[in-house]
């Protein structure tokens, strides 16, 4: 079993700005997210140990009680990438957001999850 204690909490004011535009939470699709996910943590198959996984482009809104909590679903692989392209295509459409050495390290680390 995998340790589910992330060392690596998201900068929640750079998140907050980042996700600012966007008021659904999407894994529901439903309004009124309350809750950032880590798309990847120690829960994931693919995990690698890292100050990169703080990336914005780890970060996925969503609703805490209804759709992230006990939802194992979550860390299936097949939806771990999911979730990873479509917050990529909601944050580069974002001109708002700036991607830093963080993100750009956490793309390259799992770049094979985007289909590079």
């Amino acid at each position: 079993m995998k340790n589910s204690g992330l060392q690596n909490r998201f900068n929640k004011d750079r998140v907050g700005r980042a996700w600012a535009f966007h008021h659904r939470c999407l894994w529901c699709e439903k309004t009124g997210f309350n809750a950032f996910h880590h798309i990847i943590s120690p829960s994931s198959q693919k995990y690698q140990k890292g100050k990169f996984n703080k990336s914005i482009l780890n970060s996925y809104p969503i609703h805490n009680h209804k759709c992230h909590l006990y939802n194992s679903a979550l860390h299936k692989l097949e939806n771990e990438k999911k979730m990873l392209k479509k917050v990529l295509m909601l944050l580069v459409n974002n001109v708002d957001v700036e991607f830093n050495e963080i993100d750009k390290e956490f793309f390259r680390t799992y770049k094979e999850l985007y289909g590079y």
